[in-house]
């Protein structure tokens, strides 16, 4: 696997690229001096980058044009492209940043097309790897998520760019969307005796019912009803830039998908899906979808809790009440389900009104779910 410190110079090298190329589309006298300081910043990470990985050497007193010395020397009989017109580059930079001079339109033309055909190249020809792919995918956790990435890098890399903008959005369900999926409430009756199997659930009040179901689902993805307010205080909490999570959203397509090993539902928006452009809305998207998980997975783990465990209590009967309080006189929210002696808990608790002593029960399964408190008496 790549050096993680190289991988992450190149990954620097195409942000500013992406930056530069903001400002060069500009006729603003200041936005092309920003493009171009930008553009060379790119330019000389990404020689930075090459430089460590063939050990040319290069030191932080080595001028711009001996990179390419000090490199070519490294890769020889090979040379790197494009050497005159990226020290042209660096030229306009100098007079920029140094001299205040603004570079005219005409000299910024066709530079991004030459960075970008020289990224590609030489990430090509020297590190044996396409540009446009490399991605911090190995950092993100273990799991459904990451399976999703893959194979949204390997779509890309076949140049399957369709195919890369769904799983990535498939991604995004798994991860967030799946908590935002109303369908339960058109099927089941969440107040029943056999418990709240809505728990959980982060959509917005309002559509929760099956009325609301039956009125607005017309296919699928409808499904998904999204509490935005909801769901930017999530992206805040797990540390995902709101702007790049909602321009992913946007360029994806919907997915969805009812529970594991089911088939997946995909909208095949054809705006999103359009053949004008889907290279470049394939390329911005999965780069940014990767590093929006990466990010969270960081700031998770930064996160300290206790390790999860089951801590199981046996019931002396079955059809036990669930209170929704810590108090007897409470709502009677369900019942324990006929044939259940055994149920998960997670703390004890004295009583919220009067003596005695309550057990929280935390038990879910894929048929039923409880969620309240029991009498200590209950139990065995």
């Amino acid at each position: 696997m790549m050096d993680r410190t190289l991988l992450n110079k190149i990954l620097l090298a195409r942000r500013l690229n992406e930056l530069a190329r903001e400002n060069l589309s500009s006729v603003n006298d200041l936005s092309l001096s920003i493009g171009v300081n930008l553009l060379q910043d790119a330019v000389e990470v990404f020689l930075l980058a090459v430089s460590e990985h063939v050990n040319a050497g290069i030191q932080s007193y080595t001028q711009f044009d001996k990179y390419f010395d000090a490199i070519n020397a490294k890769i020889a009989p090979k040379e790197l492209p494009f050497r005159p017109r990226l020290i042209a580059l660096n030229r306009l930079r100098v007079n920029s940043k140094h001299h205040g001079l603004a570079p005219a339109q005409s000299e910024t033309e066709g530079l991004l097309a030459t960075v970008r055909e020289f990224f590609d190249e030489v990430t090509r020809a020297i590190l044996g790897l396409s540009f446009a792919t490399l991605t911090l995918v190995d950092l993100v956790h273990a799991g459904e998520v990451k399976d999703m990435l893959t194979a949204a890098e390997q779509a890309f890399r076949n140049g399957d760019f369709e195919t890369c903008l769904v799983s990535c959005r498939k991604a995004i369900f798994i991860r967030i969307e799946k908590a935002y999926d109303v369908a339960v409430f058109g099927n089941e009756d969440t107040a029943s005796p056999l418990g709240l199997l809505g728990l959980g659930n982060r959509s917005p009040f309002y559509a929760k019912n099956k009325e609301y179901i039956e009125q607005n689902v017309k296919d699928a993805t409808d499904y998904v009803v999204v509490d935005h307010d909801d769901l930017e205080m999530e992206l805040v909490k797990s540390g995902i830039d709101s702007v790049s999570f909602w321009n992913v959203w946007r360029l994806t397509p919907e997915v969805y998908r009812p529970s594991v090993g089911v088939e997946w539902t995909i909208k095949k928006d054809w705006r999103k899906l359009d053949g004008e452009g889907i290279r470049e809305r394939a390329e911005y998207v999965l780069d940014t979808t990767v590093n929006l998980f990466v990010a969270a997975d960081q700031r998770q783990a930064g996160v300290r809790v206790p390790e999860y465990r089951n801590y199981v209590v046996r019931l002396h009967e079955e059809g036990v009440p669930v209170y929704s309080k810590a108090d007897a006189s409470s709502e009677v929210v369900a019942t324990t389900p006929q044939g259940v002696r055994e149920v998960f808990v997670d703390f004890e608790v004295p009583a919220l009104n009067g003596e005695g002593t309550f057990w929280h029960v935390a038990h879910h399964t894929d048929e039923w779910s409880l969620w309240g408190y029991i009498r200590n008496e209950a139990l065995e």
